[in-house]
């Protein structure tokens, strides 16, 4: 009997682990940090769809901290589920937001008894991102998914095209669950200007405001016990197929100097980074990719402004054979390829407009 009931327990435990690695994929980075990650259908809910959306989980001895909430509450409930019972704890101390963007502040609701820290330009970003994709009605969406049905019925083989239609659909009608359960968005409980420190427990994590860039309440998140760095979508690293290579953000306002400035000062503060997190990125970095992204904005910044103050035009700029010095200094960091050269381009570009 003890031997059937010992059976029948581990197959329940697989059984479970089974179900929780179709939804979720967990890495561990140390023992007490972890991302996690939804399956790719699970992503299709609710905002920006990525083949990624990490979420990063921090046990201490009060309780766990989950930075980043997903892009819906169905998400969220899957990282809430998947953390809990990889630490074997219920308890979460601190729910933060990287910015707030819905891949990261999307699932905030589901975290309704917990304290939410952003920074304070968070507020704004999450009532655009309310506006933008909780405006619709559940009338709106089921026609969605009937068209989206109808043209799936016309295609007779399974493709790319099916697979994206199928994921369309997936996405509409998670959208329409949050609507029908009346999913609200939340806004952060606790903001910061410049710089915060939380002390949940026996760990110790520093926040720092990064400047306008891909948002305008960017920060990054440094969990010092574990000298982990998490850098939320700052500079899109590992969202592109060059993952090391700092995209800037189009169309936003571009801080290029309190970019600089606050990465300078994180560096020389914290010697040893063992490991950078991304929200987008497949692996985890390290601290010399920092050290180039800091260099690499120091190097853009100076030549667009020695430019402007010679006359030069910015096709001279963006030539990447001007920084060839630059980047042969980096080349443990990074290859120059075409893609390399395109993001460069577009970098300069972006920058061009924010400094005189």
């Amino acid at each position: 009997m003890k031997q059937t009931l010992t059976h029948i327990i581990i197959i329940l435990l697989f059984s479970h682990a089974t179900a929780l690695g179709k939804t979720t994929n967990i890495k561990k980075i140390t023992t007490d940090v972890i991302t996690i990650t939804p399956g790719k259908k699970q992503l299709q809910t609710l905002g920006w769809p990525n083949d990624i959306i990490n979420s990063i989980a921090v046990r201490t001895n009060e309780g766990i901290v989950l930075i980043d909430t997903q892009n819906s509450p169905a998400n969220a409930k899957l990282i809430k589920e998947a953390a809990t019972d990889y630490f074997n704890d219920s308890t979460f101390t601190y729910i933060i937001n990287t910015h707030g963007h819905s891949a990261h502040s999307g699932g905030n609701c589901v975290f309704d008894q917990n304290r939410i820290v952003a920074h304070i330009n968070s507020a704004d970003e999450i009532k655009n991102y309310d506006d933008l994709f909780l405006g619709q009605t559940v009338e709106y969406l089921r026609k969605k998914i009937y068209y989206q049905n109808n043209v799936l019925d016309t295609i007779h083989t399974e493709n790319a095209l099916s697979d994206s239609i199928n994921e369309s659909i997936d996405l509409y009608k998670f959208y329409e669950a949050d609507l029908i359960n009346n999913y609200r968005v939340r806004y952060a409980d606790l903001t910061f200007q410049d710089k915060m420190k939380l002390t949940p427990g026996n760990k110790t994590i520093e926040l720092s405001y990064m400047g306008k860039g891909h948002g305008n309440a960017d920060i990054i998140v440094f969990i010092v016990e574990d000298k982990t760095l998490c850098t939320g979508n700052l500079f899109h690293l590992g969202a592109y197929k060059t993952e090391e290579m700092p995209s800037f953000y189009l169309n936003r306002v571009n801080e290029i100097d309190k970019w600089i400035a606050t990465l300078s000062e994180f560096l020389e503060k914290h010697h040893e980074i063992d490991y950078v997190l991304t929200t987008h990125g497949k692996k985890p970095f390290k601290r010399e990719n920092i050290v180039f992204i800091n260099e690499y904005c120091k190097a853009v910044r100076d030549a667009v402004k020695q430019a402007k103050l010679n006359g030069q035009s910015l096709e001279t700029v963006q030539d990447i054979e001007t920084f060839n010095s630059f980047f042969s200094q980096h080349n443990n960091i990074l290859r120059v390829n075409n893609e390399v050269k395109e993001m460069h381009a577009r970098n300069i570009r972006i920058i061009w407009q924010y400094i005189e």
